[in-house]
């Protein structure tokens, strides 16, 4: 299995995942089509070779590629009930609905879904298999429950989500109406730097790939993120491979 992020944080999340077999997915389209067309292009790939399309939930920095997506392919897509209602889709046979604990397969690739910690309609995870490694993408988490943290230690590719530094936020706090705080740091809003170290500490290995991703630009830094996340987790003799998703910027392949 091999992975790369086209964009990930608080403007655009996409993130390619590609079996051993070549079973291409997008997870979320938070770019708008012809960017999303031209990075995949980038890297030898054409959007209409894509297998499938899965949503994790209806915010415009997951979905805002996703309108021109269905008119202009006919890539199968997977959501949920409540971010299809949500959305207000037209239900074709391009449409999949899937809930929390359902699996399915793409030939070789087989998927999990889980429920997410979100304020969205009904916001999922998904967890990617290919009989050779197995990946999760965990980004607009409010919090890290104990089923994902046991699922967490077996994975070998993880996008793992770094979104806000409370250090940072109180520093800045004058700049940011107290609503937009107190979503963000709310039990469905998005995963503090110190809670995503927290549940790190708890399920990180030397034999991951981890990769820190939903970093807010207005909220925290990469630099934060993976100079604290590196020295946490090397504390107590835990060295993965650390990478950094970022805002605008598609990254190398992860494999």
């Amino acid at each position: 299995m091999k992975t790369f992020t086209l964009s990930t944080g608080s403007s655009g999340n996409s993130f390619y995942v590609e079996s051993s077999s070549k079973i291409k997915v997008l997870v979320d389209c938070g770019l708008s089509f012809t960017k999303t067309r031209e990075i995949l292009f980038q890297k030898d790939i054409n959007i209409n070779d894509l297998d499938a399309i899965l949503i994790t939930h209806e915010h415009s920095d997951h979905i805002s590629g996703l309108d021109q997506i269905l008119k202009q392919t006919t890539i199968p897509v997977y959501i949920s009930q409540g971010t299809f209602d949500f959305l207000e889709i037209k239900k074709t046979d391009q449409i999949n609905i899937v809930a929390h604990h359902n699996s399915f397969t793409l030939n070789d690739l087989n998927v999990l879904v889980l429920s997410r910690a979100h304020d969205s309609k009904e916001a999922i995870s998904f967890i990617f298999n290919d009989h050779h490694k197995k990946l999760g993408i965990f980004t607009d988490l409010g919090h890290v429950d104990n089923e994902s943290k046991h699922i967490l230690k077996t994975l070998d590719i993880i996008y793992f989500e770094t979104n806000y530094c409370d250090e940072i936020i109180s520093q800045k706090k004058e700049q940011f109406h107290h609503h937009y705080i107190n979503r963000l740091t709310s039990n469905v809003g998005h995963l503090s730097l110190i809670q995503a170290i927290t549940a790190l500490r708890e399920f990180a290995n030397n034999n991951q790939t981890i990769i820190l991703s939903h970093i807010s630009e207005n909220t925290n830094t990469y630099e934060n993120s993976y100079s604290q996340v590196k020295q946490a987790l090397n504390s107590i003799g835990i060295y993965p491979n650390l990478q950094v998703g970022f805002q605008n910027e598609s990254s190398d392949w992860f494999e």
